[in-house]
């Protein structure tokens, strides 16, 4: 009794997309067979005559206008839907046809010409199969794709809805069987569905209440229901179509811009509706200019583009393994119908032209190499630039331990670690959740983390058991959604030689959650290089933290003995001095006492400047006064610094202090500048500083990391580097030769 309701719900959609097949070929089969063939076309919006089929002697021209076919008027034909021409007419029957040319009005007899080849080509090779195309993916769509949520019933019914817009429309000039009644109902039935698809797509755009909704729905079922029995004007449906189409636009637009998460899907939406309609403009271009050419209609194969994104995007999680295959297929798809339209313009005037066969022949073999050239030379970019900007895959598959091998080279820090992996290596697996954790004493650490909380990294792990379900896949329904391995689908030891250093644990992964076990062995080798990187970061993060902590005691031991020097040694002196026997010492030794207290004076204010007690501010200033009383002038600085008199933590201030001074010294010692000025802003909770030069500059080229700047000797800039790294400040040097050095120091309160 379980499996009644779902195998009846089952069998219903099947009838369903059935019906609407079945309603399809009968309107198809109405175009191809039933409607009139008269030997022409006309625009049924005007009368305009745009394609002659039969050639009676010029007895009818292109750009005549019909008045009169037979005993039906223009009139009676534009205002009654259901009055079509050629009614019940045979073949060979003169009929006659009043029409207007050169603004003179003519009647001409017509033989109805009744079936012919070439009208028949030209209806077969027409839109009306592009009804088919969206009723498979409506059809896909209603049995496939799963959650069956509002999504699953909107996308349906506009596909459906679609399908029977576009068959009513190739057939609606001959007026049979209420096609442009129908025609006409189904754009405003399709106005509501369209813009309530495009609210919620991708995500709603905000909450709305039910009754407005139900008021969009009832407004577009009473214009439906006037269009089918004739109360409303019969252009007034164009209004309905621009509603469609603004509307779309406009609210894939509001996604796009508030919605930050969803704009590669937007974008991607928007490259397969460029893709999908390029080709048709292109076509009705080159047919405005000049005869229309017999390959015009093949542009229509690229309209498919735009159900096809629209059921990509939304059933992707539904693709199971075959994500990689379709992937490939949508980049393929796009380019060769962009490839196609490139080669259209190029051939077309050729094909215009009067050419001898042996030119054809020539040209159609220079096509050939031409495509293949292009193929092979632009399609691998092409498809890594769709996979990258469109479908968030960054490296291919195929080269993916070779290319992590030599980015993983360059990542310095557990940061930039965190980058390559969450920006490159894993989007280009899909992967969307995943942690990292160190073991250590057998005490867990969360040092990365992507897309998980590091609250349940930490809990409750039993490593033995990590390590015995290691390197297998875990489905996710053995587990309760509480239980801290609930999120996780696969388990790596991260093993420098025999040693577990941690785990590298992965969880949601895109379509399915899937790690097959073919893909496994990959991953481990990722696994193995990222654990001997982790290492080598970890031993650096060690050394760096060793290395910070003596730039912290070497401060505090310059100020234990800057204070010494201050009040022991100082004092000592004015108290020696105090006590001197002779009351006037002679010159020599006045002299050698005032140089021996200024010096230490010196000595203690490098060693901890005595304007910091008064602020950042005034310790730069009189630093900038020192410098240019040491070179004598021979540097002038300039400080313009803007201070609310906010102070800051202590050892933030001096930090920043020995950054400024550091900067300053280079500018004097190794720039060669003319002049240099400090400005900046000092403001609560933050420091913006710039120190800017006019040296000789040197190529900093970027290369401002700790390692390159050791390597080069550069110790005074590596050290300023470390400085901010202690406060979590930044220092941005931008230098090029001859174009002097700029300094940008710039810190923020955690609590700013």
């Amino acid at each position: 009794m379980q499996k009644t309701a779902p195998q009846n719900r089952l069998l219903s959609e099947i009838l369903l997309s059935l019906s609407v097949l079945a309603l399809l070929l009968a309107y198809t089969y109405a175009y191809i067979f039933k409607a009139p063939y008269s030997g022409f076309y006309f625009n049924p919006a005007d009368g305009q005559i745009v394609e002659i089929y039969q050639d009676r002697a010029n007895a009818l021209r292109l750009g005549d206008v019909i008045e009169q076919i037979g005993p039906v008027s223009w009139d009676d034909y534009y205002n009654n839907a259901r009055q079509g021409f050629f009614e019940n007419a045979r073949k060979g029957q003169i009929i006659e046809i009043t029409l207007m040319r050169d603004n003179q009005e003519l009647t001409i007899p017509w033989e109805f010409p009744g079936f012919n080849w070439p009208e028949f080509r030209a209806r077969a090779f027409n839109i009306w199969w592009l009804s088919f195309i969206f009723w498979f993916f409506g059809m896909v769509t209603q049995l496939f794709m799963r959650p069956k949520d509002l999504r699953w019933f909107l996308l349906i019914s506009v596909n459906y809805l679609t399908a029977f817009w576009l068959i009513n429309g190739t057939l609606s000039a001959s007026h049979i069987w209420g096609s442009s009644l129908l025609l006409h109902a189904m754009t405003w039935l399709s106005l509501p569905v369209y813009l309530h698809l495009h609210w919620i797509f991708p995500k709603p755009l905000t909450r709305t209440p039910a009754w407005l909704w139900v008021i969009i729905y009832l407004t577009g079922f009473s214009l439906a229901a006037g269009e089918t029995v004739g109360l409303l004007p019969r252009t007034l449906y164009f209004l309905g179509f621009l509603l469609i189409l603004v509307g779309s636009i406009v609210l894939l637009a509001l996604h796009y811009i508030r919605q930050p998460a969803e704009r590669r899907t937007i974008g991607l939406l928007a490259a397969a509706i460029g893709t999908a309609v390029i080709p048709s403009i292109v076509v009705g271009i080159v047919g405005a200019l000049g005869k229309f050419p017999q390959i015009g209609p093949l542009a229509l194969l690229a309209l498919p583009v735009m159900p096809g994104a629209y059921f990509f995007v939304i059933n992707r999680r539904q693709l199971q393994g075959m994500e990689t295959r379709t992937n490939r297929l949508v980049s393929i798809y796009t380019f060769l119908i962009l490839l196609g339209t490139f080669l259209f313009l190029l051939v077309t005037p050729a094909l215009l032209l009067p050419i001898a066969f042996e030119w054809l022949v020539l040209l159609a073999v220079a096509i050939a190499l031409l495509t293949s050239f292009i193929s092979i030379r632009f399609f691998p970019a092409f498809q890594a630039f769709m996979e990258q900007r469109f479908l968030g895959i960054r490296l291919p598959y195929q080269n993916l331990q070779e290319a992590y091998s030599s980015r993983i080279i360059t990542s310095t820090s557990l940061d930039s670690l965190r980058k390559l992996l969450e920006e490159e290596i894993l989007p280009s697996l899909l992967v969307r959740q995943f942690g990292f954790l160190q073991i250590e004493n057998h005490t867990p650490r969360a040092i990365l983390a992507a897309g998980v909380d590091e609250g349940p990294l930490l809990e409750n792990y039993d490593f033995s058991s990590l390590l015995s379900s290691a390197e297998m896949y875990r489905p996710p329904h053995p587990w309760d959604e509480t239980h801290p391995y609930s999120w996780m689908r696969l388990i790596l030891p991260l093993k420098v030689g025999n040693t577990v250093i941690g785990f590298w644990l992965f969880g949601r992964r895109d379509p399915d959650d899937l790690y097959a076990q073919a893909e496994i062995p990959i991953l481990r080798s990722l696994a193995n290089q990222t654990a001997i990187a982790l290492s080598n970061l970890l031993q650096t993060e060690r050394l760096r933290a060793m290395y910070q902590a003596n730039v912290n005691r070497y401060e505090e031991e310059r100020l234990d003995l800057a204070l010494d020097l201050h009040d022991s040694i100082l004092n000592q002196l004015a108290v020696l001095m105090m006590n001197l026997d002779t009351p006037n010492p002679s010159t020599k030794f006045q002299e050698a006492y005032d140089g021996l207290t200024q010096r230490l004076r010196e000595i203690v204010s490098d060693l901890r400047p005595p304007m910091l007690n008064y602020g950042l501010e005034p310790a730069i200033r009189e630093l900038a006064d020192n410098l240019m009383e040491r070179t004598q002038d021979a540097l002038p600085i300039h400080v313009d610094i803007q201070t609310d008199g906010s102070r800051y933590p202590l050892k933030t201030e001096l930090h920043l202090f020995r950054i400024v001074q550091e900067a300053c010294e280079n500018s004097l010692r190794h720039a060669r500048a003319g002049t240099l000025t400090i400005s900046g802003r000092l403001s609560s909770g933050e420091v913006d500083l710039s120190l800017q030069d006019d040296g000789i500059g040197f190529d900093a080229g970027g290369n401002l990391q700790l390692d390159i700047l050791i390597a080069n000797k550069h110790f005074g800039l590596a050290g300023m580097i470390e400085r901010a790294a202690i406060i979590g400040a930044e220092v941005r040097i931008d230098s090029r030769p001859d174009e002097g050095t700029a300094t940008q120091l710039t810190w923020k309160s955690d609590q700013g």
